[in-house]
């Protein structure tokens, strides 16, 4: 790791004192007498790609092929087999709160982060602190797709055409060749780019836009494409609010196995023994079998949400410490393949096994924007800005979990809208969002 980012870890104790301490004397995200712009609920089309094609072409790997996948693209394959509950991410997704970049759920918020998304995609060999970028020139999309296909230029350059804003290409047109193709190698290529540009970031259903090539050309500097991931679904989350619906153009799959694992109870003896640096929590996640809940009943499962119920630090992260701002900004910027877009990991410490106290994150609700021609300074700042991260180390804090500054500042919070308790329904969460003990199968290494 860059030595950069060493210097620049800090402890628990002293980043509480920080914040709490600008909170009180600057202010909050959203000031008080705020009015929010934002409906009340929404209704998001959450419709995903056929995938049925890419499992069987994934089948077709024999056992050396697929381990070259994993050992160079990690576990993204195992999101194709990631069955969404559609009805519960619109649930989930009318509890976003724009302002705070985060769902707020009956007062308690969660969001993911990028050691939560990174933990779940295990991609191999990435450099931390380190983030996509938006190129000044874009890559030659043409000879990529010709030597990653094993065609000829002219071939590729009639692939491609422009649907609204995006430059893009049909997923059939490169379908039969990534399955027939007699490289191994190339074939899982070929089937990485397919499940970028239709999973990670399907921004339009049936193509691939050729933004995802400028991914590709980072990986080869081991840059991780998580924070892009994050970018793209709290900028689609934003937009879908914004417009009272509209499709999620944001990962699902990924979204969903998130969520649902904040609700997968894991007694803390059950996971001794377990070799972590060989655990996969999204083949976990496929192998469970998960009882049937109610699709009808959470919005209202979410409503009444109590804390009994929810599991903060999900099992499987491993990390010790965690991101929580950029050089001078007092939290993260992340840049997508299309826009940029910043967080708040303080507002969800609880998530790493902190204590949570009261976050500083002033001016967040005012970063967000979208590619144009006055990209390339943004762009640099950002990039400039994570060159200088900062790390807080994590310190498990089980009595004392939320200080009394959070819980004061919770209850007069200004929110961006979002659901409130339905005091005239008592909802009991064990029927309509069940809690998930983990078997003792998963004890397997």
């Amino acid at each position: 790791m860059d030595g950069k980012l060493l210097q620049q870890e800090g402890e628990d104790r002293d980043v509480w004192y920080w914040s709490e301490f600008n909170q009180s004397r600057n202010g909050d995200n959203l000031p008080m007498g705020y009015v929010s712009r934002y409906a009340e609920s929404t209704c998001v089309n959450v419709r995903q790609n056929d995938l049925e094609e890419l499992r069987q072409i994934w089948e077709s790997f024999d056992r050396v092929g697929r381990q070259f996948f994993f050992d160079t693209y990690g576990d993204i394959a195992h999101l194709l087999y990631v069955q969404v509950d559609e009805t519960m991410l619109q649930a989930l997704i009318q509890f976003w709160n724009p302002g705070y970049r985060c769902f707020t759920l009956n007062g308690k918020d969660l969001m993911p982060t990028v050691e939560e998304y990174t933990e779940l995609l295990r991609i191999p060999n990435v450099k931390e602190g380190q983030i996509y970028t938006k190129p000044d020139k874009a890559c030659n999309r043409v000879v990529m797709l010709s030597q990653l296909a094993g065609r000829s230029d002219q071939w590729a350059e009639g692939l491609f055409s422009k649907k609204g804003e995006s430059h893009c290409f049909p997923w059939y047109s490169i379908a039969e060749i990534t399955r027939t193709y007699p490289d191994s190698y190339k074939k899982a290529h070929l089937l990485a780019v397919a499940i970028y540009g239709l999973v990670l970031f399907p921004r339009i259903l049936g193509y691939i836009d050729v933004a995802i090539f400028e991914v590709f050309n980072q990986f080869q500097y081991h840059i991780s494409p998580v924070p892009a991931i994050l970018a793209e679904t709290f900028l689609s989350l934003n937009v879908c609010r914004q417009l009272e619906g509209g499709r999620f153009r944001g990962c699902a799959p990924l979204l969903y196995v998130w969520i649902k694992s904040h609700f997968w109870k894991t007694p803390r003896e059950t996971l001794y023994g377990i070799n972590l640096m060989n655990f996969s929590p999204l083949k976990e996640f496929l192998e469970k079998v998960w009882d049937e809940v109610d699709s009808t009943k959470w919005v209202e499962a979410f409503r009444n949400l109590q804390e009994q119920y929810l599991v903060w630090k999900v099992s499987w992260l491993r990390c010790r410490k965690f991101l929580y701002k950029c050089y001078d900004h007092d939290w993260l910027m992340l840049l997508g393949l299309w826009g940029g877009i910043g967080c708040a990991p303080l507002l969800v410490s609880r998530q790493f096994g902190s204590r949570q106290f009261v976050p500083y994150m002033v001016g967040l609700s005012g970063f967000e924007f979208s590619f144009d021609t006055e990209f390339k300074k943004r762009v640099t700042n950002i990039n400039k800005n994570w060159k200088h991260c900062y790390w807080i180390k994590t310190i498990y804090d089980s009595k004392g979990m939320v200080t009394s500054e959070y819980v004061s500042w919770m209850k007069t919070r200004v929110n961006d809208t979002v659901p409130l308790l339905n005091q005239g329904q008592e909802i009991s969460m064990e029927d309509h969002l069940r809690v998930f003990p983990l078997e003792a199968d998963l004890l397997r290494t």
